[in-house]
């Protein structure tokens, strides 16, 4: 086996990660659905709510992570939250990382 095909299979998406996201109600969306989120949404509960596809969310964290891992300096990457919610995981990822943030409202382009 490869380097690569090793590492490929260690970033494939496995039970544990499905439960875990679940856990976190991060398949749970909104009642309302955009053109631009239809493919990530996989179905409607009764009540009106999306469900998303958790493969395509477990793609775009893959791919956001292997961005991040290509910067040579984590302090060229900065995650923003506006959102409460988001403020204190964007804190905690920072620290984790290295990479600077940003929390609450901020003027684009500064």
């Amino acid at each position: 086996m490869t380097s690569v095909e090793s590492g490929a299979k260690v970033l494939r998406m496995k039970e544990g990660d499905v439960q875990k996201l679940v856990a976190m109600h991060c398949h749970l969306g909104t009642k309302n659905r955009s053109n631009a989120m239809k493919k990530y949404i996989h179905s409607r509960t009764k009540e009106g709510t999306n469900i998303i596809d958790l493969h395509m969310t477990w793609e775009k964290l893959i791919l956001a992570a292997r961005v991040i891992a290509a910067v040579e300096n984590p302090q060229d990457v900065t995650v923003c939250s506006t959102r409460l919610f988001g403020q204190r995981a964007i804190f905690k990822f920072s620290q984790l990382v290295g990479t600077s943030f940003l929390a609450g409202r901020f003027i684009p382009g500064t």
